[in-house]
């Protein structure tokens, strides 16, 4: 299946696997809301990619059939980063709340150990 990067990143965010940072690529929904006639999902839908599952309140819904999880989840994997550059990220995301924190420190400090293995 030939999808695009577009396609990709719809299908990765129907099934929640679309930050890179993340430490694990599993799905935690599998769902899809669009207008009537979205045109992305409309293709999506004729390559076998999604189905419309249900339609109410003025919008329809779609999932990822079997093919369209396996090319979103190959995909997600592709994208992760590294390990390293999320314990980085990590500790970007740390130094918000403690300005003064250097990164050998949070290498080193017990205090981070949670935080760089969850990275």
């Amino acid at each position: 299946m030939m999808l695009s990067g577009e396609q990709l990143r719809i299908l990765r965010h129907m099934l929640g696997v679309d930050d890179p940072r993340r430490r694990s690529i599993e799905p935690y929904r599998n769902y899809y809301c669009a207008n009537p006639g979205d045109p992305a999902l409309l293709e999506l839908e004729r390559l076998g990619a999604v189905r419309q599952y249900a339609g109410h309140s003025g919008y329809h819904w779609y999932t990822t059939t079997e093919q369209g999880k396996d090319a979103a989840l190959q995909s997600a994997m592709q994208r992760r980063r590294p390990k390293a550059a999320r314990v980085y990220e990590v500790f970007l995301d740390s130094k918000d709340c403690h300005p003064d924190l250097t990164f050998k420190e949070f290498l080193t400090n017990p205090y981070f150990a949670e935080a760089r293995q969850r990275a």
